[in-house]
């Protein structure tokens, strides 16, 4: 089954663009109870940023109800899954962490494994005869 990558980058894409904006507009716990005006509510941070969390697990179920009723059902979590899932995780963790991140020397070498030795050995595994 084929897989729409271009909007999984998208979607993760807005949403790192969001958390970056986040962190430039100098958001800070205390940030939390302030609100704007939204058609004549106010709407808080603290709004803002439970949406933005919930969002995404609506959509997760969304797309679960939309795969059972078009008879896709998983019946298991896909390896690309998990491999996002962990990836997304361990980048959660350098979030706050400053400018020299902790552990950035282990991150820079897992992008470099992607690429370099994962991408072209299951790649060259997948295509060799048996």
């Amino acid at each position: 089954m084929k897989t729409d990558w271009r909007l999984i980058r998208e979607i993760l894409n807005a949403a790192i663009d969001s958390c970056e904006r986040l962190e430039q507009a100098g958001y800070a716990e205390e940030h939390r109870n302030r609100s704007v005006q939204i058609n004549g509510q106010p709407v808080s941070v603290q709004d803002f940023l439970i949406s933005a969390w919930t969002l995404p697990e609506n959509a997760r179920y969304e797309v679960i109800r939309a795969r059972h009723d078009n008879g896709f059902d998983l019946p298991y979590v896909p390896d690309a899954a998990r491999i996002l899932t962990a990836v997304a995780a361990a980048c959660a963790e350098l979030i706050g962490s400053g400018d020299t991140p902790p552990a950035e020397p282990f991150m820079r070498g897992m992008i470099d494994w992607y690429r370099n030795h994962f991408d072209p050995n299951v790649q060259r595994a997948i295509l060799s005869t048996p």
